[in-house]
């Protein structure tokens, strides 16, 4: 008996493992179809990047660079055609496909209607509804009086619906037609001194979105 439940645990911890890596099989996603298909078109080998600040602050882009490890594939692919990636465990959007820079942002948050993620500025501010004038305002002032380097390292929510593909940039203006109708979550969240962190911002939409 006393070997039952070190056991229990173990197959409980493996079958979670199991489930996330079989979540999205690993490889490249051609196609926004692909993803919802959870159906890769191609196994490519490569290795996921995590960049560096020195690297976004001279260049910009998102936080995942995908480096092929064969001539076959070419980087140029991979930044601006590929969908998507996953390595097994994770999911990687492109976000060259939504004018939001490039290279990828890992999905932190998915439930049957959306998934959630964060990257950096959109490239087309008119396609998300927002006036550079509004940056300075914006999640408690965070953006003001920054140089485009530091602007660059900033990270923003998005949301990125399944049935038509639509993108939004959530400010925080917006989040009470989000979380507004869980008014646990909206008065923990409104109650927070922190709340202007998008780390603690991300923390309350990924427990909205798994909810």
């Amino acid at each position: 008996m006393k070997n039952v439940f070190p056991l229990l645990v173990l197959i409980l911890i493996c079958n979670k493992l199991s489930a996330q890596t079989e979540s999205y099989p690993k490889g490249g996603y051609a196609s926004f179809q692909e993803v919802l298909e959870r159906s890769p078109s191609a196994d490519y080998n490569l290795e996921i990047e995590k960049r560096s600040e020195g690297k976004i602050w001279m260049s910009a882009g998102n936080d995942y660079q995908l480096n092929p490890l064969e001539k076959s594939v070419k980087k140029k692919y991979l930044r601006k055609e590929l969908h998507a990636y996953a390595d097994g465990t994770d999911l990687y959007l492109n976000g060259y496909k939504y004018e939001i820079q490039f290279w990828y942002s890992k999905v932190e948050a998915e439930n049957d209607e959306c998934f959630l993620f964060r990257a950096g500025l959109p490239s087309n501010f008119e396609r998300y509804g927002i006036e550079t004038s509004a940056l300075p305002n914006m999640f408690g002032g965070i953006f003001a009086g920054l140089s485009a380097g530091k602007r660059a390292l900033i990270r923003v929510p998005y949301i990125l619906y399944k049935e038509t593909e639509e993108v939004y940039l959530i400010t925080d203006k917006d989040l009470m037609h989000y979380m507004g109708d869980d008014k646990d979550l909206w008065e923990r969240y409104t109650n927070d001194s922190e709340k202007n962190d998008i780390d603690i911002l991300m923390r309350y939409l990924s427990e909205w979105v798994n909810k």
